[in-house]
């Protein structure tokens, strides 16, 4: 019997502690650390290419689609491609938002690209393609940097 009446105070005891503990306000950091300033970054649901081949010759078409949305105003959409370990990236095109359309089914803006394949130095050589999607608030998000696995880099063989 008194073996069961200390355990009750002890179940009690400790009941009360976790409350008492509850009611201790944490440090949080980020909300200490963060200024919010209502701009919102542009995002790239998808980035890909429709006309997808092992291999393309110089010269030839490729059909990009980049899927985004922004809570914020786009300024401008920049396609950039770079000869793997031969250049850096260069702009290849900038696009206005107003070229886009709605998509009904992903509920996001599309963008077709026409993408000619440059000349090439070597037989085969690796394109690398990025794309920037940049507000006018300054923010803006490159499908590399995009945390999502769709839209991820795209890199294109080129055979002579």
């Amino acid at each position: 019997m008194k073996t069961l009446a200390i355990m009750k105070k002890l179940v009690l005891f400790v009941a009360v502690g976790f409350l008492m503990m509850s009611c201790l306000e944490e440090d949080n950091w980020l909300e200490d650390n963060i200024e919010e300033t209502g701009n919102h970054y542009p995002n790239i649901s998808d980035f890909e290419v429709e006309n997808l081949k092992d291999e393309y010759a110089e010269g030839e078409t490729v059909q990009l689609d980049l899927l985004f949305w922004s809570e914020d105003p786009i300024e401008e959409i920049v396609l950039r491609d770079s000869v793997v370990n031969e250049s850096a990236q260069q702009v290849y095109s900038r696009f206005s938002p107003d070229e886009a359309s709605f998509s009904e089914a992903s509920q996001t803006d599309s963008l077709r690209i026409e993408y000619q394949i440059p000349t090439v130095p070597n037989d085969t050589s690796q394109i690398n393609l990025e794309v920037e999607v940049v507000n006018q608030n300054g923010l803006s998000m490159t499908n590399v940097d995009a945390d999502n696995f769709a839209a991820g880099p795209i890199n294109i063989t080129v055979i002579k």
